[in-house]
């Protein structure tokens, strides 16, 4: 590429780019973006020796790479290789082995999409060396990262194994304070971060609402589901943007009322933001 871009021998050999640039994919080392699969990688992202090597969503939506991401040695090395990686890596990966093996799967078994790795979208988050290394691997789940797991090994092998699975890392789990290696469930993230619990409510609401979509039987409108699953998603961006309570407080409140809460308190998803309500009030 014109600006410096995989510059050098197999620095992008045998990769699937669709667009690269920064200069992206260069460094001190070998191989930055050998066997990278990705839709974009730029902003200066993929720096450093294997930094981007093998990089992949075998079962998701191929990646986009962005705002000097994945930089250091083997910083996302191997991350969603025959597993599942979000399409979204932002600012995110700073640091040797940051993301290394997230949503990995390779064991010497057939992996399938049912039963690989699996890491939602990062933004802003496992900045620091090994911070999220083996998250989400060899059958584990996690899903989106937001502003969160940021410093050494704050977030290394979460959910790293069969029936192990975290719903979302939103603002929490961050050094000095949080530090969440190796937890299990939802139950033990937020006993390691109590931080991370409005944050994992917000995210089974989400998955609540995706469900009712699908249902013939749902006491929520098409528009209903909608206009409720946007103010939810707004709230968790405004969550992880470290915005005030109380505009976060707002955003489920706006969610509970475009959903007509008031007269479906029985729902599953009503009772969440309930909960989610109690949440923001401590």
């Amino acid at each position: 590429a014109k600006d410096g871009s995989c510059d050098g021998n197999f620095e992008c050999g045998h990769a699937q780019i669709g667009e690269v640039s920064g200069p992206s994919c260069v460094g001190v080392g070998r191989y930055p973006c050998l066997t990278t699969y990705a839709q974009s990688i730029t902003d200066s992202s993929c720096i450093g020796e294997q930094a981007c090597r093998s990089l992949v969503s075998y079962y998701g939506e191929t990646p986009n790479v962005s705002s000097g991401s994945c930089v250091g040695y083997r910083a996302c090395y191997y991350a969603g290789f025959y597993g599942v990686l979000g399409p979204s890596i932002s600012a995110s990966c700073k640091g040797d082995n940051s993301c290394h093996y997230a949503g990995f799967y390779f064991y010497g078994y057939i992996p399938d999409a049912y039963n690989s790795g699996s890491v939602g979208d990062l933004v802003g988050s496992c900045n620091g060396d090994s911070a999220c290394k083996e998250l989400g691997f060899f059958y584990g789940s996690v899903g989106n990262v937001m502003n969160g797991c940021n410093g050494d090994g704050t977030c290394q092998s979460v959910a790293y194994e069969a029936t192990q699975s975290v719903s979302a890392i939103v603002d929490c789990c961050n050094a000095p304070d949080g530090f969440c290696a190796g937890v299990e469930s939802n139950d033990g993230l937020v006993a390691a971060d109590p931080t991370c619990k409005a944050g994992v409510n917000l995210a089974d609401t989400l998955a609540l609402i995706e469900e009712e979509s699908e249902s013939d039987t749902s006491p929520f409108t098409e528009k209903q589901l909608c206009y409720g699953k946007t103010a939810v998603e707004n709230t968790v961006a405004s969550l992880s943007k470290g915005h005030s309570t109380a505009a976060v407080r707002y955003g489920v409140n706006k969610a509970f009322e475009d959903l007509g809460c008031d007269d479906k308190s029985d729902s599953e998803i009503c009772i969440f933001l309930n909960d989610a309500l109690e949440i923001l009030q401590l």
